[in-house]
Order: C-alpha cells, then sequence, then structure tokens
C-alpha cells in the first residue's frame, strides 16, 4: 500500500512540474510577443504591431482605421521613456472567453504626457500555437 502511494505521489509530482516548466514557457513567450509588439507601437510600425492581433481584433478594424487610432493614442501618451513588467499572469480560464491559453501582462510605464501610466496585454494561443494579443487596456493621467 505505501508503495503504491508513493508511486502515485511521484506521478502527480511529475506532472505538476512539468505544468509549472510549461506555464513558465507559455508566460516568457508572451512577454516577448508582448515587448515587441509595445516596441513596434511605439516606434510608428503599426502594420507589424497589426499582424500580432488576434483574428477577432482584426476583423474589428482595417489595418489603416487601427494605425490612425494607435497614432493618435501614441501622440496623446508622448515620448515613451520606460516600460516595466509589474505583473504576469497565465490563465486557461478566462470568463467570457473560450477555455485555452491565455496570459495576462501589466506593465508600468512612463511616457512624457501622462503619469501613472498602466497598460495591460491579454494573449491567447492560437491553433498554431503562436501568440497573438486579443485585447490591450490602459489606464493613465494626464499630466497638467
Amino acid at each position: 500500500m505505501k508503495l503504491i502511494f508513493c508511486i502515485i505521489f511521484n506521478i502527480l509530482l511529475l506532472n505538476t512540474l512539468q505544468a509549472q516548466k510549461y506555464t513558465e514557457q507559455y508566460i516568457r513567450e508572451a512577454n516577448s510577443l508582448g515587448f515587441t509588439w509595445w516596441f513596434q507601437v511605439n516606434n510608428d510600425n503599426y502594420k507589424e504591431a497589426y499582424e500580432s492581433l488576434s483574428i477577432e481584433l482584426k476583423e474589428k478594424m482595417t489595418i489603416e482605421k487601427w494605425a490612425s487610432q494607435m497614432s493618435n493614442l501614441m501622440e496623446e501618451f508622448g515620448e515613451i521613456q520606460n516600460r516595466q513588467v509589474i505583473n504576469t499572469e497565465f490563465k486557461s480560464e478566462i470568463e467570457g472567453l473560450d477555455d485555452g491559453f491565455y496570459v495576462i501582462i501589466e506593465y508600468e510605464v512612463n511616457y512624457t504626457k501622462t503619469r501613472n501610466h498602466i497598460e495591460y496585454l491579454l494573449l491567447r494561443q492560437n491553433d498554431k500555437l503562436k501568440w497573438k494579443i486579443i485585447d490591450f487596456q490602459y489606464q493613465f493621467q494626464q499630466l497638467e
């Protein structure tokens, strides 16, 4: 009986370690895409940034309209000074969305025209195992 318990315990432990290993890998991959995407946006490379958006986001807006809106937004924010990840979370379930692999990234950002600026990305792994941005949000205060 003790032997069976030890075998079951070892199998469960191994599965947990494997899951943690993949979770960390997913977070690294999503973070890499997130930084690349924001770099492209901050450097007016809207066409390249648009390619990292999910099909759902692309269906809502043409590249021209999206680029125009992002350009206006970046003008409102000002020049980027720095961006730092303050929280990253892996989830397999998000309310209102299909089950899948999701990573939520929260950034603290300093732009020249804002303060208390926080940005959020929600990424999902698609059926080709590529991470795509399915939502981005921000909150900030204008400098007086």
